[in-house]
């Protein structure tokens, strides 16, 4: 994906994976997203106050116009230019300054943003017709030429875009009429529609000329950026000239970075803020039952959690003991002690709301104790074997699953010690493969391809485990041209299968996602791409 940002922690700090990186559905993408990246499902989110439970997108209420948000965010953006930003905080901010030609609604279906109109003229030709009479925030009118501006930047080396592989299909962008765009990719591409949706935030070449957009973003969406004060808080403020009328119902939002999952809760308890993402899952059941406050979640647009082996070192270039690993391992019991019961085992790259979940499990039956302790005979270690899993401290959730999976492996032969490692070491070592086996999660990948292109295929921009099968190859570029559905959705079963039989990874568990706020809050949901779109927020009373 990207260059990594330097992440500055207070000793003891906790962090939520997602507060690092913003994956594109990926480890990041150019950046691993935390040991991380990841799929997103469709679906309607369940919001719970106090004891009583129920679906739909927050309090109960009607909002009022006016008032200010104050959001605790779980680390400080990395950057506001949604073509670097690596940092999930960052898009958190930035996806309510920008807007993009297509979105996705909250059952995960794509809808118009500035596009009104799209058509495939052929395979590999798309006409965007777009919305008229749109204002950037610094007073420019929108226009074609912003679209072609942005593709062309996020294309550009200098620009160092951690998407760029997401749309490295594009072969040009042409202004063709006065409110129209015509891509044309240099081959089919299943994918492209879905990658605008979640990573095609369109920008103003003289906003960027004029000022950094790092830290002076200027966009078209609900809210204007005022300030940021380094390691405190970041503001926007409503946008008046916003395109979708009658919105946002918010003056503005104070994001204000609080790193400690206490720290957030304690805040919140006193007043102090309205709402918190990233609620510490042993809290869950208990912050569910305060009538202060409503817990909302999304169950079919969890995060997969996985094992990741490093195929270039041994033990683990050898596929016999990647399978026993896969095979010898509980994932309910890993859900129980490292999820505190929360979430789903997980078994594929999508969780169980994605269009593309097959409910295929290729280890299904595991723990199977004799089947693991025969393929590591049959790898040559019949009396067992040592390995190391980095581990994150910073990360509990998947520093605990380590230490289950640990105990599990006792019981095939295999002693797994533990080396934790700061988060900065952690990333560097992942990327450039020098580890044995760890844990790592996807988030946002709305689409399969963008996890099997980057992060399976050999060569891939976030292929961390230096898996390398030529077939597979084959059958990822050819899923990826296909524009049947159900064909695809074939292949992707097909990939699946192949995947799991070499078995760099094992998926583990879907991570429910869930923020925390007020009762006063209304509106708040957790949208299939894991954006936070705080333009349909509003404040009751």
């Amino acid at each position: 994906m990207k260059p990594q940002p330097a992440l500055l922690l207070p000793p003891g700090t906790s962090l939520s994976r997602r507060s690092l990186l913003r994956g594109a559905g990926l480890l990041g993408l150019g950046a691993l997203a935390g040991p991380a990246l990841v799929a997103c499902g469709s679906g309607g989110t369940t919001a719970s106050t106090g004891a009583a439970a129920g679906s739909g997108s927050g309090t109960p209420g009607a909002p009022t116009a006016g008032g200010t948000l104050r959001a605790a965010l779980t680390g400080e953006p990395d950057s506001l230019d949604p073509a670097v930003s690596a940092v999930y905080t960052g898009a958190q901010v930035y996806d309510n300054i920008f807007s993009k030609l297509v979105d996705l609604d909250a059952d995960g279906n794509l809808v118009g943003d500035l596009a009104t109109k799209w058509t495939a003229t052929d395979d590999t030709t798309w006409v965007f017709d777009l919305a008229t009479g749109i204002t950037w925030h610094n007073g420019e009118t929108f226009g074609p030429a912003d679209v072609k501006y942005t593709f062309e930047r996020i294309a550009d080396p200098a620009t160092a875009s951690a998407y760029a592989p997401l749309f490295a299909a594009i072969e040009s962008v042409e202004v063709t009429g006065d409110a129209q765009v015509t891509f044309t990719l240099s081959s089919t591409y299943a994918p492209f529609l879905t990658n605008l949706a979640n990573n095609g935030e369109i920008m103003n070449e003289k906003a960027v000329t004029a000022a950094d957009p790092a830290r002076n973003p200027v966009g078209t969406g609900p809210f204007q950026f005022v300030e940021w004060v380094q390691g405190d808080h970041l503001t926007v403020k409503k946008f008046d000239g916003y395109f979708d009328q009658g919105h946002p119902f918010l003056d503005g939002v104070e994001f204000r970075f609080l790193l400690v999952d206490q720290g957030r809760i304690d805040a919140l308890s006193a007043g102090e803020i309205d709402w918190m993402d990233a609620v510490p899952l042993q809290q869950v059941a208990t912050l569910t039952q305060d009538p202060r406050f409503t817990l909302v979640t999304n169950p079919v647009s969890g995060i997969p959690d996985f094992l990741a082996m490093n195929t270039t070192k041994a033990p683990f270039d050898k596929k016999e003991v990647r399978q026993a690993v896969a095979w010898a391992i509980n994932r309910s019991d890993i859900r129980d002690l490292a999820y505190f019961g929360t979430g789903e085992v997980g078994v594929q790259e999508v969780p169980t709301g994605s269009v593309w979940y097959d409910g295929q499990d290729p280890f299904a039956g595991a723990p199977d104790v004799a089947k693991a302790k025969a393929l590591l005979a049959t790898a040559g270690y019949p009396d067992g074997l040592t390995v190391n899993y980095l581990g994150l401290p910073q990360y509990p959730e998947l520093l605990k699953t380590g230490q289950v999976v640990r105990d599990q492996l006792k019981e095939i032969g295999i002693t797994m010690e533990i080396e934790q490692v700061d988060v900065s070491i952690w990333f560097d070592r992942f990327s450039s493969g020098d580890y044995e086996i760890t844990s790592a999660y996807q988030e946002r990948t709305i689409d399969p391809d963008n996890f099997y292109s980057l992060v399976i295929r050999s060569g891939g921009s976030v292929n961390t485990t230096g898996y390398a099968n030529p077939e597979v190859d084959a059958m990822i570029d050819a899923a990826a041209a296909e524009i049947d559905e159900a064909k695809r959705k074939e292949m992707y079963t097909a990939i699946r299968a192949a995947v799991a039989e070499d078995a760099p990874i094992t998926f583990v568990h879907y991570e429910t996602l869930n923020y925390l706020m007020t009762t006063a809050v209304v509106g708040s949901t957790i949208t299939p791409s894991l954006e936070l779109n705080l333009g349909d927020v509003g404040l009751t009373g």
